[in-house]
Order: structure tokens, then C-alpha cells, then sequence
């Protein structure tokens, strides 16, 4: 499905108007704070700069190393980062800014996570397994309308995450999950192991921000980590499911309004399609509008104010 990006200047109901369908999510600066140091982790700014954005080092999150940024990557390495909650990280999510929280707690030698998740913006609750997923992450899962599935890093496949063969040793790919039922409210599961209850990726609102929160070693197989030439078979999966979830933290993957989806049916389905979904020039566009106007008395969802454009290649 393709989106004309076009302007609809007609006579509405009521009078005349210039209805503009809303642009998508727009090339930003995103953030990296890292505090691993005992082991090298990866650069992300192939990932960040696939998912659409730019790369901003952060050394302080503090409100001034904050402004600006569309999102924000933290690896975090049992650092402590989070044992309490930061005011100015909280209020620059809660205003909007994304944050991918990347836990790489396996290396703790523990096998409990390391993250206070009190200290993550909103505060959740959510607890660790307090063992790791292997085995039970070999064959991990894509749950059904995960927002990281498909995006600028690729498309995760139902074997792009798996240990291939089972029990091959090697790295983790994700060391923890966490019971669905201990998640934020409202939260979205990005990926489970074989157990769909066994969450080991999701997302969730912290005022109008999307936080990401993720237990995978993502980060070790970017450029310059760790794991780069490792031959585990997860490896590209993870890096395809990381750069999605930047892309998805800040801001894009939305959930999008397509006539389809608003309901429409029979000749309402198809002018809408003409009007909001084709190639059609703007003279055709104008036509079908103004009979959409004259026939419902109101606008299709793609001209009216806050309308949501399907994503280009939908």
C-alpha cells in the first residue's frame, strides 16, 4: 500500500479548508549512554543511523545532555544506573523522548537482572526469572503485532532470534524473561521465548514517551562489540530486532489508521482508497472528495484533523 503525501485543498463541510495528511515520523538525534566498561560493547550508530536518525553521544543525563534528543540508548551493564529514579531522564521521557533500555545482566554472574526497574521511568514493577532463558530462549517467538517485527533494520522471521542448532552454546541472546503478568500496564511484548507468558522485550507509555526495555546481548554484535564475527545464528536477528526498537522508541511503527481499519465498507471503502491510499492524480483526489463530502457529510480518516496516514509500503 503507498501513501501520497499531498495536500487536499477543497470546500468542506462548513466552508473551505486546506487538510494536510500528517507526515510520519520525522529523522531526529538519538542518544547513546553506555555504562558498560568491564567488556566492549558495540557502536550503535549503524543501527541508529538505519533506524532514520542521528547518533548523539551522552555522558550526563542530566536535562541539558537531554534536550533535543528524539530518543535515548542506555546499555547498562549492572551499573547501578537505575537504582534510583533520575528527574530530568523521567521528565524528558515523560515530555516525549524515547528510551531503549538495553540490560546486559548476564554478565553479573548472577542470574537475577540487575536493573531496579522502580528506577526506570513511571517506576513499573516488573521482576527478572531468576534463572536464565537458555534453553528455554533457543526457540524464541515474535508475538502477534509486535511494533519491532517488521522495520528499517529488517524483518524478524520466527527463527531470526533462534539459537540454531538448540543448545549450541555460545552467548545468550536473551538471558532473562519476565512473567507477563509482572509487566507495566499496558505494556507490548516485543519478543518471548517459546512460552508466550515468558516475556524477554517490551514497551510501554511513560507520559507521552515510549520507553523500550530489553534483556538481550543486542549491543555486543553491533560494530566494534564483542560478538561482531560471532557465528551464532542470532546474531543478525538481534541486531535487526535492536535497530527496530530505536526505530519504534522514537516514535515510529505506529499504529496506523488505514481505511480498512476505520470500518469503511462498499463504495465508502473504495472512494476512501482513492482518496487516502492511491497514486491518483490530485484532480482525481478532489473529485472523490467532494463526493465523499456531498454523500457522509463529513471527511475520510486521512483528512480529517488528527487523521493517521497508513505507513509508506503498508
Amino acid at each position: 500500500m503507498k501513501m501520497r503525501t499531498i495536500t487536499l485543498a477543497m470546500a468542506v463541510i462548513g466552508g473551505a479548508a486546506s487538510l494536510v495528511i500528517p507526515a510520519t515520523a520525522s529523522a531526529g538525534n538519538v542518544g547513546y549512554y553506555n555504562t558498560c566498561t568491564s567488556f566492549t560493547i558495540g557502536d550503535p550508530a549503524s543501527a541508529i543511523t538505519t533506524a532514520g536518525h542521528t547518533k548523539v553521544t551522552v555522558t550526563t543525563l542530566d536535562t541539558a545532555s537531554l534536550a533535543g534528543l528524539n530518543a535515548l540508548i542506555i546499555t547498562d551493564c549492572y551499573s547501578g544506573v537505575f537504582n534510583t529514579p533520575n528527574p530530568a531522564l523521567n521528565t524528558a521521557v515523560a515530555n516525549g523522548m524515547g528510551l531503549v533500555v538495553e540490560s546486559l545482566g548476564a554478565f553479573a554472574g548472577s542470574n537475577t537482572s540487575l536493573i531496579n526497574s522502580t528506577g526506570l521511568p513511571g517506576a513499573p514493577t516488573f521482576s527478572a526469572s531468576s534463572v536464565y532463558a537458555f534453553p528455554e530462549a533457543d526457540d524464541m517467538s515474535i508475538p502477534a503485532g509486535s511494533p519491532v517485527t517488521t522495520g528499517p533494520g529488517g524483518t524478524l522471521t520466527a527463527t531470526s532470534l533462534d539459537r540454531i542448532p538448540a543448545n549450541a552454546g555460545g552467548t545468550f541472546n536473551f538471558p532473562h524473561y519476565y512473567p507477563a503478568s509482572s509487566l507495566p500496564a499496558g505494556a507490548i511484548p516485543f519478543a518471548t521465548t517459546s512460552n508466550p507468558d515468558h516475556v524477554s522485550g517490551f514497551g510501554y507509555m511513560s507520559g507521552t514517551g515510549r520507553v523500550a526495555f530489553t534483556d538481550s546481548q543486542a549491543s555486543s554484535f553491533l560494530p566494534g562489540g564483542f560478538n561482531e564475527s560471532s557465528t551464532d545464528s542470532f546474531g543478525p536477528g538481534l541486531v535487526t530486532y535492536f535497530t527496530n526498537l530505536i526505530f519504534w522508541a522514537a516514535g515510529g511503527n505506529q499504529v496506523a489508521t488505514t481505511c480498512a481499519s476505520s470500518g469503511y465498507t462498499g463504495t465508502k471503502l473504495n472512494w476512501c482508497r482513492i482518496i487516502c491510499e492511491s497514486e491518483s492524480s490530485s484532480s482525481t483526489v478532489d473529485t472523490y472528495l467532494r463526493r465523499w463530502i456531498n454523500k457522509y457529510r463529513d471527511l475520510p480518516y486521512c483528512a480529517a484533523e488528527g487523521g493517521e496516514p497508513p505507513p509508506v509500503g503498508g
